[in-house]
């Protein structure tokens, strides 16, 4: 939805301001899917509304369910035909996630992320990233889904970092109290690791939570399974994550997928706590273990043992750890498995 474009509309018909309130509240705050359904309105106005400032930049394709019901993966398409996926989560009875896309693709080809497999094709625009909340929120509606979508986190295909402008303005728009009106601190940005992408987003928009795809805490192997750190370093990342922390006073999230025999040994742990050490301020630092959501390729996740003792390990050091429980993995809408041949 473009407020924007429907204010134009409005001023064009020659009618009062208040109608665009009138519009504003129905989209966010009823949710509805269509303007017939605003009565309020002039039917004039919601015949040009329709076709000039449609409701949602996107449609439905598909949607599935996973078989405990706690995950939902839609595919929508987009006015020029490309698909993008998008997934609903709840992780408790009454409380639901939003994970959104950022682009049609990724260009930084992460070994075990299936977003990464299919290439850049082309970023999205703000309005596509925060119409994939209002798509969910309808959705809620229309499925009468008990509870509220009190959080949005920006991990589904793409680097947000690297679409900065485009999902600056969504954030916005999704912290916006007359729009989807998310707090702040329900909001969280992922990124491989963009230096000056992460300094300037600590500086507008301080108290939005950062979480840093890290998965190795060693140059070579994380060159290996992100290869966005030859370029961006783990001593880059270092320093934008020191100066990150000199504006924001959130903690940070390091996002960290087990893969079996390959990044969970003990000297890999050791690492890690290394790196965090490095930084000087341990406490703002919270590691999420993530167990490997497979693909097609040649990795696969540590077992929950392994998991365990790499957790135990880096609880030993001091730092604060989370083994995460991913869900939607059956319908291929966990951490990493988003993608759309259609794209």
């Amino acid at each position: 939805m473009d407020l924007g474009r429907a204010a134009k509309v409005i001023k064009g018909l020659r009618l009062p301001p208040y109608r665009l309130d009138q519009v504003r509240r129905a989209v966010y705050g009823h949710c509805v899917s269509s303007y017939g359904e605003v009565s309020v309105l002039p039917l004039e106005l919601r015949q040009e509304l329709a076709r000039s400032a449609p409701i949602l930049s996107c449609s439905l394709r598909e949607c599935r369910v996973s078989a405990d019901g706690l995950a939902r993966k839609a595919a929508l398409a987009l006015l020029d035909g490309k698909v993008i996926e998008t997934v609903l989560l709840r992780p408790s009875p009454r409380r639901w996630t939003a994970c959104v896309s950022t682009q049609v693709g990724c260009a930084f080809n992460c070994a075990f992320c299936a977003t990464g497999a299919m290439g850049f094709v082309r970023d999205l625009t703000a309005e596509e990233i925060s119409d994939q909340v209002l798509f969910w929120r309808q959705n809620m509606r229309q499925e009468g889904l008990e509870g509220r979508l009190d959080n949005v986190v920006y991990m589904g295909m793409g680097e947000p970092l690297a679409n900065y402008e485009a999902v600056a303005e969504s954030l916005r728009r999704v912290l916006d109290p007359k729009q989807h009106g998310i707090g702040a601190r329900h909001v969280s940005v992922s990124t491989v690791g963009i230096p000056k992408g992460i300094e300037r987003f600590g500086e507008d928009f301080p108290q939005v939570n950062l979480a840093v795809s890290l998965h190795a805490a060693e140059d070579g192997l994380r060159s290996r399974l992100v290869p966005a750190n030859r370029t961006f370093p783990l001593a880059d990342l270092s320093r934008a994550l020191e100066r990150y922390l000199g504006s924001s006073s959130r903690k940070v999230m390091l996002e960290y997928a087990l893969l079996a025999g390959v990044n969970d040994r003990p000297g890999d742990a050791d690492a890690l706590v290394a790196f965090v050490r490095r930084l000087g301020r341990p406490g703002l630092f919270h590691v999420n273990l993530i167990l490997y959501n497979p693909i097609e390729g040649p990795w696969r996740p540590s077992s929950e043992p392994e998991a365990r003792r790499f957790q135990d390990r880096l609880l030993a050091a001091g730092l604060k750890v989370t083994l995460r429980q991913s869900l939607g993995s059956d319908i291929q809408g966990a951490c990493g498995q988003l993608a759309s041949e259609r794209s």
